[in-house]
């Protein structure tokens, strides 16, 4: 027995069977077997309650009782935890996680697992690959979080709920309740552990909801138990205490919905356990608030960001810039960081992510718009940075040219395009609460001047007559002799059309400089000196003169 766990055991007087949260296996009554994994099997009861629970209830058994990461007085500390919660932290428990609600016993009074409550409907789907065609007999899976962080349309073929990648409100209302219930059990000195994206269930409607289960697999804080992780979202902290190579459970089902994981290993983005990568390690480690802080910091990372490839094993800060204002940047830089006391606490997450919401609830505000460079040659790249909030389209109005609409799923826009003709930028954002207008700073276009004559060089007529054939026999046979006694041979006349063209021509250069000196004292008219706007007012007559 470890220490940890002796420690555990004296506080195990909390749990009481007379408060209906330690029950016998054989009181059960029927149940279905729902889903296993490596080292637990889930069933659903069929007519078994507990008190202060109204809905259905799933027994996970735990098979191997020997996995490190399984310790029976923590779970049945955190059975007991629940019902030390004042009323108002309980429902926010309930309402927000699957926290295991009685630990279940033999006939030898040994823990062999716990029961737990199941999902409401919202956070199931039935997957299109198992529905039948008559409609019944419907398999339905667990609306995991994954869904948020690949793109839309996969969702959609998968038959789960498709998020628009800019529906930000629908995606900051599910990290803003997980940021709610870590920020309670944080409280607590619970340690929830294996966050990811496989530990949240999420539910769509007229506002999102967010279910977060895994949580009998919780620990104390500062007990060295150990918890498992889920490949690629493991803390850089180094692991301590590491029980086994963490791949006999690393998928095993203690979800409420019961269904295994194991056809989802390969996943979509067929990423693979790699034991040299410690980010991708599942291995059991002892694990605290900093890491929850790191792994809730990923989270907000590939729920909001953009999908792409690799987002799911993603640790870039950077790839959320354009969704996040600064604070929001520097809040997920400082949790994604190697220093675990700057991390942002789940309630300063709570708080910005509902500051989110807020702003997307409302008429979008534009903050600047912003055109560099402001003075170019016709033709010319310039770019448009909009910094803006709350908007879901942005329409950009350009001199000369049609409207160029977006949609918008951040807060900065970017647009780069060739310029033709001097002018404001006006852009126009929108949502369904309203819109807002702006104009950018003036652009002034300058013409490029067009030479009327370009001199190109003639060949050279004199070093060509050794190699061309007389033309005197020919041009007499055609009848021409007598033109070209009065005028000369052709070469003489190609000479001199030469030489009048050279005296009426101007060399590309001379035309390159007559170019360049007209657009200086073109810009010096524009933007006299001070020098010359001071003498300009000193000469000007008084009206009258």
């Amino acid at each position: 027995m470890s220490e940890s766990q002796g420690q555990s055991e004296v506080r195990e007087p909390f749990v009481s069977r007379a408060a209906g949260i330690r029950v016998r296996e054989a009181d059960l009554g029927a149940r279905a077997m729902i889903g296993s994994g490596a080292a637990t099997e889930v069933h659903r009861l069929d007519t078994f309650t507990v008190p202060g629970h109204l809905g259905g209830l799933a027994f996970v058994r735990v098979r191997d009782r020997a996995a490190a990461h399984w310790d029976s007085a923590v779970l049945s500390r955190l059975v007991a935890l629940r019902w030390e919660l004042d009323a108002g932290e309980r429902a926010v428990l309930d309402g927000a996680a699957a926290w295991p609600l009685a630990v279940v016993e033999d006939d030898e009074g040994e823990v062999v697992g716990c029961l737990l409550p199941l999902a409401a409907h919202p956070f199931y789907y039935v997957p299109i690959d198992d529905a039948p065609a008559d409609g019944r007999g419907q398999t339905k899976a667990p609306q995991q979080a994954k869904w948020l962080v690949v793109a839309p349309k996969r969702a959609r073929r998968a038959g789960a709920a498709a998020v628009g990648e800019r529906d930000v409100v629908t995606r900051a209302t599910v990290l803003a309740r997980v940021s709610l219930l870590l920020a309670m059990l944080h409280r607590h000195g619970v340690v929830f552990g294996d966050l990811s994206d496989r530990s949240v269930l999420f539910g769509v409607g007229e506002v999102a909801e967010a279910f977060v289960v895994g949580c009998e697999w919780a620990a104390f804080a500062g007990e060295g138990s150990l918890q498992r992780n889920s490949a690629g979202w493991a803390a850089p902290e180094p692991e301590v205490g590491v029980g086994g190579d963490g791949d006999d459970d690393s998928d095993e089902d203690s979800d409420v919905d019961g269904r295994s994981d194991k056809d989802e290993r390969s996943d979509e983005d067929g990423r693979r356990d790699d034991k040299t990568d410690p980010a991708m390690s599942t291995a059991a480690s002892v694990q605290s608030v900093a890491t929850d802080l790191y792994k809730l910091g990923l989270l907000v990372l590939r729920v909001l960001a953009p999908a792409g490839d690799g987002l799911e094993r993603s640790r870039d800060a950077d790839r959320i810039r354009t969704v996040l204002d600064d604070t929001g940047r520097r809040m997920l830089h400082d949790a994604l960081g190697d220093d675990p006391g700057a991390r942002p606490t789940p309630g300063e997450w709570y708080r910005y992510l509902r500051g989110v919401i807020i702003e997307n609830l409302s008429a979008p505000e534009i903050r600047s718009v912003v055109v560099s460079p402001a003075l170019v040659a016709e033709g010319d790249e310039v770019r448009l940075d909009v910094e803006l909030s709350g908007a879901r389209q942005l329409t950009i109005q350009l001199p000369g040219r049609a409207d160029i609409t977006r949609e918008v799923g951040g807060r900065v826009v970017s647009e780069r395009f060739t310029a033709r003709q001097s002018g404001r930028i006006g852009v126009r954002a929108s949502n369904d609460h309203g819109d807002a207008a702006a104009l950018s700073n003036t652009v002034r276009v300058l013409p490029v001047p067009t030479p009327g004559r370009i001199s190109v060089e003639s060949p050279d007529l004199d070093g060509m007559r050794g190699l061309l054939p007389d033309l005197g026999p020919l041009e007499a046979a055609v009848g021409i002799a007598s033109e070209a006694a009065a005028d000369g041979s052709p070469f003489t006349r190609v000479a001199a059309l030469q030489a009048r063209i050279d005296v009426d021509s101007q060399p590309l250069n001379d035309v390159l400089r007559i170019g360049l000196e007209a657009e200086r004292v073109s810009r010096e008219r524009m933007f006299p000196s001070f020098e010359e706007f001071l003498g300009g007012i000193a000469s000007a007559k008084p009206r009258g003169d």
